[in-house]
């Protein structure tokens, strides 16, 4: 983004939040930065893209329009409404991925409850416990969904769903359950194999 359609977006978004414009320019230097190292990550080479595709898609998105708008309220010092704002975000995509789950049918492994569970037992999750682990499973999916090489991209978040394998779900609990455990470097190398074996 050049510094001129930097200062054009920033003076737009202070005026539509009523902040100064100083504000909104550190919220979209740092949101910015953060798209930047997104588009470096491995996952972003896996899928076909370079850096550069990437992030104009990625700057198209909502989550970049949700999170800039967010970071400048934070800048501002308008934390209250900067959580509003992201929790707002949020609860939009959460219904987005819980409508696209809900369409998968259930010959798929995500479409059968009693499926998903005997795929959790394995790994030493209750039932309950994985039916709790897969509405934050299915929302990470929907959000790296930009990441999905380019013969996938085209497709809808419900057929993405119904192509994971009992495999893939293995995987993708026992990232999830290490997360919520609060294991992040065993999640982490998690991550990074399940990433190098796409």
């Amino acid at each position: 983004m050049n510094p001129t359609t930097m200062h054009t977006l920033s003076v737009r978004i202070a005026e539509e939040l009523g902040v100064h414009p100083d504000a909104a320019a550190r919220a979209l230097r740092a949101v910015l930065g953060l798209f930047r190292s997104q588009a470096h990550h491995p996952a972003v080479a896996n899928a076909g893209m370079t850096p550069i595709k990437y992030l104009g898609l990625a700057l198209k998105s909502d989550r970049f329009k949700a999170l800039l708008i967010a970071a400048t309220l934070t800048a501002a010092g308008r934390d209250a409404d900067a959580s509003l704002t992201w929790a707002a975000y949020l609860d939009r995509e959460m219904a987005a991925t819980k409508l696209a789950h809900e369409a998968v049918p259930d010959t798929a492994v995500l479409g059968d409850p009693e499926a998903i569970r005997r795929v959790g037992r394995p790994l030493g999750l209750t039932d309950e416990h994985t039916d709790r682990l897969i509405p934050g499973l299915i929302f990470t999916i929907a959000t790296g969904y930009p990441y999905r090489a380019a013969s996938m991209r085209h497709l809808s978040l419900t057929q993405v769903l119904v192509q994971l394998t009992a495999e893939d779900l293995a995987e993708l609990l026992q990232h999830a359950a290490l997360v919520e455990a609060g294991c992040t470097e065993g999640a982490d190398i998690l991550l990074r194999r399940i990433q190098n074996a796409r």
